[in-house]
């Protein structure tokens, strides 16, 4: 076992085409996320590999993200064979502690519980890729009464009404509307909501990739966040406006959609998804270690070094 380094990402992109096919991931990151996920990864210190020769056998990258103000490690392993897997999952969930993370999370098809509990690791909760076959016959649903669609949603505004929006949802991380991340999807594909008078009320935003390898029809539309200020829920906007968004994303080409949604979502955001055609493909099990709760020397994780 070795640290990772920028050079194995072809080999961890095969790895990931290699869970892909066998169902035990949802899909291989397209090369715009993996673009995002690695501009300032730290390889030497956040990332093992497994060598099997000239390729690669297993991986892990431990990423790193900030949630009400905890800090929260992200454990994501990619492997040929589960004995490797788990030997990296316990390496990343020693790193995470002793880095200082509050939580250690891992993302699991359904299925594997004992073996995350003999890791120290409790299931949280579901979390569901929803897919909708086609774009064809989207419903066309006029917005409620005393609402609006704005011309356009200036990044600012966008952020704050998904900040508001999700500030009671576990393990929100906030955008900083002074710092946005980086964007390259179609202005057209922000659909805001607005009150008669300008006031904003609900956001819809996707994005246009390519997945490979991948059973859907490409290129697929991810809606990637659907929204609604608490004031304004129950009067139909986020089924108004992710089906427009739905119409948009069909103008842009996409032949199917897709998005991940919590299956403890607060406001059953899945109903509205299952009434627009979507349906669960993938599900995951989210499983965390929650170091915060654990007195020093309580528990048997350690930093663990090749």
């Amino acid at each position: 076992m070795r640290p990772g380094r920028l050079q194995d990402l072809p080999g961890l992109r095969s790895l990931w085409a290699h869970e892909a096919t066998n169902r035990v991931r949802d899909c291989v990151p397209s090369e715009a996320m993996i673009a995002r996920l690695m501009a300032s990864f730290d390889w030497e210190a956040r990332s093992r590999v497994i060598e099997d020769g000239p390729r690669l056998r297993a991986a892990v990258l431990v990423l790193e993200q900030s949630s009400k103000g905890i800090t929260l490690a992200r454990v994501e392993t990619a492997a040929r064979d589960d004995g490797d897997r788990l030997r990296l999952i316990k390496w990343g969930v020693g790193l995470s502690r002793a880095a200082g993370a509050a939580v250690a999370q891992v993302w699991r098809p359904i299925g594997h519980r004992q073996d995350m509990a003999e890791l120290g690791l409790s299931f949280v909760r579901p979390f569901w890729r929803m897919d909708r076959r086609d774009l064809r016959n989207i419903p066309s649903v006029a917005l409620p009464a005393g609402y609006r669609l704005a011309r356009s949603a200036d990044r600012r505004t966008a952020i704050d009404v998904f900040n508001r929006s999700f500030a009671e949802h576990w393990r929100f991380q906030a955008l900083d509307p002074d710092d946005p991340p980086p964007i390259s999807r179609p202005p057209d594909l922000e659909v805001l909501a607005e009150t008669c008078d300008g006031r904003p009320a609900a956001i819809v935003w996707c994005s246009l990739d390519t997945h490979d390898p991948d059973p859907r029809p490409q290129p697929v539309g991810n809606v990637e966040v659907v929204g609604t200020l608490r004031e304004h829920r129950r009067r139909g906007l986020g089924y108004t406006l992710t089906a427009e968004a739905l119409r948009r994303l069909a103008w842009h080409g996409a032949a199917t959609a897709s998005l991940l949604v919590d299956g403890l979502n607060p406001t059953h955001a899945y109903d509205i998804y299952r009434r627009l055609g979507f349906t669960v493909a993938f599900e995951y099990e989210v499983f965390e270690a929650d170091f915060s709760t654990r007195p020093a020397g309580a528990s048997g994780w350690r930093a663990v070094t090749s």
